[in-house]
């Protein structure tokens, strides 16, 4: 027969053994998920990242997008606009420090492009426009300066203007037959190089002086039958170019009057646009 003490005894241990496998308040939960986390007293929150104004500049090199102290930006025509990368890093990005996001446009101003972000492999968030990133340069001490534009023939200003008015294109009576020419009236070409709706032209540099791009907006002249759609493309440095069916449209620096059309037919690659009126 079993003694009774001993099982009052028992049950003591049994119940002293429950309460020591409980949480009390205050303590550490259980090896089951009764965990609370408290924060570190002090712990500042994370400050909200202050959205810059960027700033117009007047400079040697004309009005220039600048940041917000008044400093020029610049873009690297060995980026590869919107490839989300910048080729501009180690000792490179000290010299041109990348522009950090967010700003957004000074008003008034129409830029060449929208403003856009990519993150470069440190985390920083670059900003970029019309897809190219941006970039300040150390050499530029006050605002106004321009000392980078040029550097390498890699590094240039971005250009900015008044938001331009619609104008309307004519037609020009030349040697070459009924042509389409700009609002004063001059030949507008097209160039065989370009590819149709490739987004870019082929006439760049000494050529684009030669054969400067017809810059947008621009209208289609009243009861003329254009042979093709007009359209914008926006060249590397920011320039917007008008198209016709898909080609970029210039005009020749050798005209120098309405009914001039002396640069057909150069170089077996340049040609008037013919049109019906």
């Amino acid at each position: 027969m079993r003694n009774p003490g001993w099982a009052a005894v028992a049950l003591i241990a049994v119940a002293l053994a429950v309460t020591a496998c409980g949480t009390g308040p205050g303590e550490a939960g259980s090896a089951y998920g009764n965990q609370s986390i408290t924060a570190a007293p002090g712990t500042p929150a994370s400050s909200p990242v202050q959205t810059v104004v960027l700033k117009a500049e007047t400079t040697r090199a004309g009005m220039v997008l600048a940041n917000g102290s008044g400093l020029t930006l610049y873009y690297f025509s060995a980026d590869k606009p919107d490839s989300g990368k910048s080729v501009c890093t180690g000792g490179c990005a000290v010299a041109w420090p990348p522009l950090a996001a967010p700003v957004k446009a000074p008003a008034g101003v129409r830029l060449p492009g929208p403003i856009g972000m990519i993150t470069r492999p440190g985390g920083v968030r670059q900003v970029t426009l019309n897809g190219f990133p941006v970039y300040t340069y150390v050499g530029d001490r006050v605002p106004g300066q321009v000392t980078g534009d040029g550097k390498e023939g890699a590094w240039h200003v971005i250009k900015l203007g008044a938001s331009r008015s619609v104008t309307a294109l004519k037609v020009a009576h030349t040697p070459a037959g009924t042509v389409l020419a700009s609002s004063r009236g001059l030949t507008l070409y097209t160039y065989s190089k370009d590819k149709p709706h490739s987004g870019k032209s082929a006439c760049t540099g000494v050529c684009a002086t030669a054969w400067p791009p017809l810059a947008a907006p621009v209208k289609a002249p009243a009861g003329v039958y254009l042979p093709g759609r007009l359209g914008v493309i926006t060249r590397p440095d920011g320039v917007k170019q008008v198209t016709l069916n898909g080609y970029p449209l210039y005009r020749y620096a050798g005209d120098k009057s309405s009914g001039q059309a002396t640069g057909n037919g150069i170089g077996g690659s340049w040609h008037v646009i013919k049109v019906k009126a």
